[in-house]
């Protein structure tokens, strides 16, 4: 039986007649990944973000003193000296702090440290007058003979300066008020009756922990203990 010529012809919505995707429509496609390289692709001009640029900056830093380790430390080697400790003419030890080559406003201070016992002081009169003088800047001996042992059977005298732009200049004026005040200690009146204020210290050996805050009974003052404990 053939077909009807009505039956030959259907009718369909617009969607279905249209034309299939084409196989080849990634090339036309600038996002492709095909089109992305070889000599026909777009040329972008996309700058380095700028945490990749501090991450490169510090992989040049690293490699430069690799090569600093690997081609200059060995001339070091003609500059070696031997170690030798200082005298016992040499009692004050100054300190610098450095921060490996980069500025810093810290690096201009300059502190220094005697034992009061190791400095020219006549007698014992002038000790107690240059603890005064020194007032919260001198650190007494801790409980025990941790420290005497080491001469420091009458504390320590500390000592830091930042009021200039250069550590050499902090560090004269900390030379010159230490010798000004050794001075003034050895002459004039000796203030014998003037009692030494260990609070400052004792505060700053607590809040180090080089002290325990142990309190008692004999902290108090006698008047105003009950007549048992008097």
């Amino acid at each position: 039986m053939r077909p009807s010529p009505s039956s030959l012809f259907t009718s369909s919505a617009r969607t279905w007649a249209r034309r299939p995707p084409s196989s080849f429509q990634g090339a036309r496609d600038p996002l492709d990944i095909a089109n992305l390289v070889g000599p026909s692709a777009p040329q972008f001009d996309f700058p380095l973000t700028r945490p990749t640029l501090l991450k490169l900056d510090k992989q040049r830093q690293i490699l430069h003193y690799l090569r600093l380790e690997h081609l200059q430390f060995p001339e070091l080697v003609a500059f070696r000296k031997p170690f030798s400790p200082p005298s016992s003419k040499h009692v004050v030890r100054v300190r610098h702090q450095h921060y490996q080559g980069e500025p810093h406003p810290a690096s201009r201070k300059v502190t220094i440290s005697v034992p009061v016992s190791a400095l020219p002081l006549e007698t014992p009169e002038a000790r107690h007058k240059f603890k005064l003088l020194a007032g919260p800047r001198w650190t007494p001996p801790l409980p025990g003979g941790a420290q005497g042992e080491k001469g420091q059977a009458e504390g320590e005298f500390k000592l830091a300066c930042e009021l200039f732009p250069s550590e050499r200049m902090n560090e004269k004026w900390c030379s010159d008020t230490l010798d000004k005040l050794v001075a003034e200690a050895n002459s004039g009146d000796s203030f014998t009756d003037v009692p030494l204020d260990p609070r400052p210290a004792r505060a700053r050996l607590v809040k180090s922990r080089k002290l325990k805050r142990n309190v008692s009974l004999r902290d108090f003052p006698a008047e105003w203990l009950p007549p048992a404990r008097q």
